[in-house]
């Protein structure tokens, strides 16, 4: 309802400032046809600018640091129930609306009818320029189209200037100009600034005939006493002719000399109202640009003072036996570089005494010496997998606490799984073709600081690399709020910013990173409260291992309860002092960020299942742009499904209440699918909460957009039903996470507590 009268007030601002540039500048002062071109323009203009939006203004800059994990975590939040009402506003104006577009829209085609009509009994005579109908009924003279409608009692003295007057409008196709004004009086009938605009151009085109006909010669004096016998009879809207109403102007147009002279700087200075509106109505703010930050500057000194003793380096890389592309290659202490092609292979210039360093994502680091000797050197590196991500921990009441070990087939996938390179700020499906001169820097992302900016594409890792003379944004560092759910960008220094992959990796116990997922999974405990709360799901847990050891930043990224971050929290500070040895990087030790995710499982019910889940790309949570219900807000769903949900009559009668909470995803097609009910008391609330969801009509989702492209979005509803009289009171509710969707109340009205 907003949305449409914010859309209206637009459309009556724009026909005022255009109608009246009309008046100022152009009625009387340029060609009447120029006149008739703006006044139709002008009227369509006013209805399509405030349609339009054009990126123009710079979008906001997210700058974040290569250490951003941002949250997967679940939406939720509260409302209380509003009242739904039998007729609502916008289907009140919608009726409105089209009642008067049937009314007007109605008189035009009746017009037409009695034109035709006209027809009936009459002399019809038909040359090459038109045709003539002499019909014996009493009417004003008029054109529609090519024909000309006259009263056969019309003196012979009067006719051949009356022909030449009806013959003018033929000949400039009148009537399909009035009949296009008329249509748009249709559409727009609310609209007076329009009804103004159609009279202004029957003037125009009155003024431009009366202007044919005195060109031709005819005397001024017995044509306006023509025109004065003829202001009697039958004249329809639609049609063009001789009209009493216009007849005082025509007169003062006739004897009234107007300068036309400017006419094209006249016309000039129209635009700059056209331009105004566009820049107050359609010109919009572009997407907003996300920008990874380097962690390191090169020491462009100590690089340039080895540039006169460089010599070609060829390096060959290979993995499980093959060559493997895509591997890079840096010289140690600097970020010049280059990356493998189709063969393994990779050249660069370095110094003697140089240190090459041999990375690819998901493999261990490998480190070679460029020797003193002089001329071409070759090298053949073999780089085994590994991984620095942690396999999730899975809890479930009174399990065994065994580990779960990746198959050798998932395995197998993540080494032949291929990174996501960026080059610049642009997709590329390769880099193999990047002159290594041309390379400034190259950065590695993996695990959740790729899918955190680049989304599932960054699923397998994040290669950027950045040219030389490529603009090098901030660094920043985003930070996640527990309490209300949501990312903020604040600035950080990059002298101490934690790394997620270093040339030697943090050790639990003189272990690999394994030993500490088992010694979470040993040490886990499922909360009793939780279990009898029926309450389960995924935490997502980033910490910080420092330089001297400890775990710190412990920060929970995602869960759907405060019990179960509470213990994934706890189990990972409780972690052994001096059990960690910390990652080195260049011989320094260094912090290094790890994210851990824990999975609690409560045994199978009837009311955790997923109803059409797809195959497809991970689901966002936030996106450049969110998915929209039948064109509005996301708030319209939630009334929608205000409207719609019912509490169950069983439900009611048993005196059944409590909270339900529904996940559902928003495809890029717009449908909804993967409804999961991740609580509810009952099976009949669960029902209803899934049954509502699932009817959503299809095409109403308009789905959202990640830097251009349409992506899947998640949601998480809370719907509360709620006995009236039942004596409880309702619990007490979280605050709302921002940016997330209402939530849903249903009263019953049960039997009153005793």
């Amino acid at each position: 309802m907003k949305t449409l009268a914010i859309y209206a007030l637009e459309v009556l601002a724009c026909s005022g400032v255009l109608l009246a540039a009309y008046a100022i500048l152009l009625e009387r002062h340029v060609r009447f046809g120029w006149c008739r071109a703006y006044l139709l323009a002008s009227t369509l203009l006013a209805a399509v600018i405030p349609l339009l939006r054009i990126p123009v203004w710079p979008g906001k800059v997210i700058e974040g640091a290569p250490t951003v994990a941002l949250p997967a975590a679940e939406w939720t939040a509260e409302v209380v129930e509003e009242a739904t009402p039998a007729i609502t506003p916008e289907a009140i104006c919608l009726a409105v609306y089209l009642i008067g577009v049937g009314l007007v829209a109605g008189v035009m085609l009746w017009q037409v009818v009695r034109i035709r009509r006209l027809r009936r009994g009459a002399a019809i005579t038909r040359t090459e320029r038109f045709t003539l109908v002499r019909t014996p009924q009493r009417i004003a003279s008029f054109s529609f189209f090519r024909s000309i409608y006259l009263w056969d009692q019309i003196p012979a003295g009067e006719l051949q200037a009356i022909v030449a007057h009806e013959a003018s409008h033929v000949a400039h196709r009148h009537s399909a100009e009035r009949v296009a004004m008329e249509c748009m009086k249709a559409a727009l009938w609310w609209n007076p600034f329009v009804w103004l605009a159609a009279r202004r151009l029957t003037e125009a085109e009155e003024f431009e005939a009366d202007s044919d006909v005195l060109a031709e010669g005819y005397d001024i004096e017995h044509y306006m006493k023509t025109i004065f016998r003829q202001l009697f009879g039958y004249s329809p809207e639609i049609a063009n002719g001789l009209r009493d109403s216009l007849t005082k102007k025509r007169f003062k147009m006739m004897t009234t000399k107007t300068s036309g002279r400017h006419s094209l700087l006249r016309l000039a200075g129209t635009l700059p109202a056209v331009i105004g509106l566009l820049c107050a109505f359609s010109l919009t703010t572009r997407a907003a640009e996300v920008r990874i930050a380097e962690t390191e500057k090169a020491p462009a000194d100590e690089t340039a003072s080895q540039d006169a003793t460089k010599k070609k380096v060829s390096v060959t890389v290979f993995q499980n036996g093959q060559p493997l592309p895509g591997a890079i290659v840096l010289i140690s202490g600097s970020n010049v570089g280059t990356v493998t092609g189709k063969e393994g292979t990779a050249q660069i210039s370095a110094a003697p005494g140089n240190e090459l360093v041999i990375s690819y994502v998901g493999c261990q680091t490998r480190k070679v010496r460029v020797s003193d000797k002089s001329g071409a050197e070759s090298f053949e590196i073999t780089l085994e997998t590994e991984s620095n991500k942690l396999d999730p921990v899975s809890v479930t009441p009174g399990d065994q606490k065994t580990p779960a070990p990746q198959s050798a087939a998932g395995a197998e996938k993540e080494r032949k799984a291929k990174p996501l390179y960026i080059v610049d700020g642009v997709e590329r499906t390769s880099i193999d073709e990047i002159d290594p001169n041309t390379i400034e820097r190259i950065s590695v992302l993996k695990n959740q600081s790729s899918t955190a900016v680049y989304g599932s594409r960054g699923k397998n890792g994040v290669i950027v690399v950045t040219t030389k003379g490529a603009a090098k944004p901030a660094a920043d560092e985003a930070v996640f709020d527990e309490k209300t759910g949501s990312v903020e960008i604040a600035s950080a220094s990059t002298e101490d910013m934690p790394f997620l992959i270093v040339e030697k990796m943090p050790s639990f116990r003189g272990g690999d990173l394994n030993d500490f997922r088992a010694w979470v999974q040993e040490h886990l405990q499922y909360p009793a409260e939780a279990v009898e709360r029926n309450i389960q799901g995924r935490v997502v847990v980033t910490f910080t291992i420092e330089k001297e050891g400890s775990a710190s930043n412990i920060l929970v990224l995602q869960s759907p309860d405060k019990l179960l971050a509470d213990e994934a929290r706890r189990v990972i500070a409780s972690s052994p002092a001096g059990a960690w040895t910390p990652g080195e990087q260049r011989g320094e030790k260094v912090r290094v960020k790890y994210t851990l995710p824990v999975d609690f499982r409560l045994p199978q019910t009837e009311s955790a299942t997923v109803q059409g889940a797809p195959d497809g790309n991970e689901p966002f949570l936030v996106t450049e742009k969110m998915p929209s219900f039948r064109s509005g807000e996301i708030k319209d769903f939630r009334n929608w499904i205000q409207m719609h949900i019912q509490y169950p009559a069983e439900a009611m009668k048993n005196n059944i209440q409590g909270r339900v909470i529904v996940s559902f995803i928003v495809e890029k097609d717009g449908s909804v699918s993967n409804i999961l009910v991740l609580q509810s008391p009952d099976k009949l609330l669960a029902d209803e909460a899934r049954r509502v969801i699932a009817s959503s009509p299809a095409g109403a989702w308009t789905p959202g957009e990640q830097r251009g492209e349409k992506v899947r979005v998640k949601y998480t509803l809370p719907v509360d039903f709620y006995l009236q009289g039942s004596g409880d009171k309702l619990s007490e509710r979280p605050e709302k996470p921002q940016g997330s969707l209402d939530g849903i109340l249903v009263v019953g009205y049960g039997a009153t507590s005793k």
